[in-house]
């Protein structure tokens, strides 16, 4: 008897109660009326979908992206103020000297 086509909701349904964790997934499997091989290729199918949408990156990288940049922007302030506090010393080590 051939599976009924899971519709994308109950896809999406089975692959989340399946990331939760709380129920085996043999369990969910019975449930929805699909075989393990079904259920772990809409969990790909899914996982791939997010990667697509995230342009391959997970939140963590986005998040560590994000932070390079913060920092590297901080840094070139501080470079700046330091190029800065070094040409005010030349100017007045120069207005001294005469």
């Amino acid at each position: 008897m051939p599976e009924e086509k899971l519709s994308s909701d109950d896809a999406l349904a089975l692959v989340l109660s399946g990331l939760k964790g709380e129920v085996p997934v043999s369990d969910l499997c019975r449930k929805y009326s699909v075989s393990t091989a079904t259920y772990y290729k809409h969990q790909f199918i899914a996982g791939g979908v997010q990667g697509l949408q995230n342009n391959g990156k997970t939140n963590q990288v986005k998040s560590l992206e994000l932070r390079i940049k913060d920092l590297e922007q901080a840094l070139g302030r501080k470079t700046l103020g330091v190029e800065v506090l070094k040409k005010t010393e030349d100017f007045f080590t120069r207005k001294l000297r005469k």
